[in-house]
């Protein structure tokens, strides 16, 4: 059994990439589907709860796709006689974070290609599935445990320049075809 750092399910957005699914971006998403109709931003607040109490209490999984979750708010802001909410809603999945270090560990050390190849397997899964931002976190180690390296050396002052540049160079491309995506490269 996997334990989770909470009790809702992880997000699926695109193909490979996972994000938290917070209280916070839920109200939020909620919140601004109200804008523009009759429906208080109370009730909308109060329609986060009891998504996340179905989350929490009697959804079975450990992961929902972006697509299956904005379905079921819709299904049930109709259902409620919200359908101005339930057209007005973004399904812009939430920020999606990625381990550097995670993908370090996968590649192996020394690894350096694959560890490229998944990095870019993850930025293009995300932003395929819709997310707005990816960040990037976990660098110093990341770089330490591809160089193998306890200390921090030129070579790793390298290799992290080698990976800023590809996080670059990708949202570049990214930007060019969608120029709301944010990646980021956390410390």
């Amino acid at each position: 059994m996997i334990a989770l750092p909470q009790a809702m399910p992880f997000i699926r957005i695109g193909a490979t990439s996972l994000a938290l699914c917070r209280t916070d971006w839920l109200t939020q998403t909620l919140t601004n589907a109200t804008e523009g109709t009759d429906v208080p931003e109370w009730m909308a607040q109060d329609i986060s709860r009891g998504v996340e109490s179905f989350l929490t209490k009697h959804y079975k999984g450990t992961v929902i796709d972006s697509a299956d979750l904005f379905a079921r708010i819709e299904k049930t802001l109709a259902s409620l006689g919200l359908n101005d909410v339930a057209a007005n809603i973004d399904k812009t999945p939430p920020p999606v974070r990625v381990s550097l270090s995670e993908l370090a560990r996968r590649a192996g050390t020394g690894y350096e290609l694959a560890f490229f190849q998944l990095l870019e397997d993850q930025l293009r899964s995300a932003t395929a599935g819709g997310a707005q931002q990816v960040e990037c976190h976990g660098m110093k180690n990341c770089v330490r445990r591809l160089s193998a390296s306890k200390k921090w050396t030129r070579r790793c002052d390298r290799l992290q320049d080698e990976i800023i540049s590809f996080v670059d160079h990708t949202r570049q491309k990214v930007t060019s075809n969608r120029p709301e995506v944010k990646l980021l490269i956390a410390s």
